[in-house]
């Protein structure tokens, strides 16, 4: 008896997996949607190395990584105000 209710259990969560698929294939604003709220949680700490690398690299002698410590943070900042305008 208990096999059967993992059986019934695994086929309905089966079920719920493919159910969820098909609204996102009905549905593709909301992959980018998904995509989107990554983005926004993520690229902080994505930029946030940038620029911290960048500036340890153009103390080291890289002259040419200077331009990429303002260039992450305006990124950061646009995607930032494209996030709360959307």
């Amino acid at each position: 008896m208990n096999n059967l209710s993992s059986i019934v259990s695994s086929t309905g969560d089966s079920i719920k997996n493919i159910g969820t698929l098909a609204m996102y294939l009905t549905h593709p604003g909301m992959i980018f949607q998904s995509l989107w709220n990554y983005t926004l949680i993520y690229s902080y700490w994505v930029f946030m190395f940038i620029a911290l690398f960048s500036a340890i690299f153009y103390c080291f002698g890289f002259k040419k990584l200077a331009k990429y410590v303002p260039g992450s943070l305006a990124a950061y900042a646009f995607i930032k105000m494209l996030g709360s305008a959307l």
